[in-house]
């Protein structure tokens, strides 16, 4: 029960060796132990500053990555258009082809036409002509010059084209 009574002089030598103690921890386990804090406060606020910085970086690659993929799309769509408008240009030439080939046929046709009537016309004149020659040469029994004859059969031929 003596240690529980308070002494002045137990007092004194406490409170010495209570500074005492104070005055080693500061000197050998304080100042290490701040250090040690200190440094990890500092790797703590490196490593912020690089994730800040990785951070503001990746943002920046990001939208720049995101720049690129507008203009890609908008080349994209750019080429898209001008495939159409090619597209559309060769699809009108070849309709204009056809149809320049078509009319180009039908005039040949017309004219194949034509000539092939022209063709008949004569065959047909120059055998109504015979079976006339003929048949003039039967009824009246007198052979009448064929050139006469022809020029006969032109004539009656070409007044009935003008009857008509």
């Amino acid at each position: 029960m003596e240690l529980l009574k308070l002494s002045p002089g137990m007092l004194i030598w406490s409170l010495v060796t209570f500074f005492l103690l104070l005055i080693v921890l500061r000197r050998i386990a304080w100042g290490p132990l701040l250090n040690a804090v200190e440094a990890r406060e500092n790797r703590i606020a490196e490593s912020l500053e690089k994730a800040e910085s990785a951070q503001k970086n990746a943002e920046k690659l990001l939208a720049e990555q995101q720049e690129k993929l507008a203009a890609a799309q908008e080349e994209m769509q750019q080429l898209v258009k001008e495939g159409k408008q090619v597209a559309e240009k060769m699809k009108n030439d070849i309709v204009e082809q056809a149809r320049d080939e078509a009319q180009k046929i039908k005039e040949r046709a017309k004219a194949d036409i034509d000539r092939e009537r022209e063709t008949m016309i004569a065959s047909l004149k120059a055998e109504v002509a015979e079976i006339v020659f003929d048949a003039t040469s039967k009824l009246i029994g007198v052979v009448v010059d064929k050139d006469k004859h022809q020029k006969i059969i032109d004539d009656s031929i070409a007044n009935m084209g003008q009857k008509n």
